[in-house]
């Protein structure tokens, strides 16, 4: 998300916290937009049951097919 635009939707993906406390983002690129991926303040956002899961991005690497992203700590 960037604001309330979504700047690309994800068929498949996979966040993982790694041994050193960071968060990664790997996914399928259903659709995206190459401009809003490249704006700051960018969310990823996951529904969940009685709600939805949300990391600020710090960098985001797209590609015609994927997506990969360093991710700050999930917000509550």
């Amino acid at each position: 998300m960037w604001g309330y635009h979504t700047a690309a939707v994800l068929r498949s993906w996979t966040a993982r916290r790694t041994k050193s406390g960071n968060w990664t983002l790997a996914g399928t690129l259903a659709r995206g937009d190459a401009f809003q991926l490249r704006q700051r303040n960018l969310k990823f956002t996951a529904p969940r049951v009685g709600g939805f899961f949300c990391w600020p991005v710090v960098t985001v690497t797209p590609t015609a097919t994927t997506v990969s992203a360093i991710l700050g700590p999930p917000e509550s």
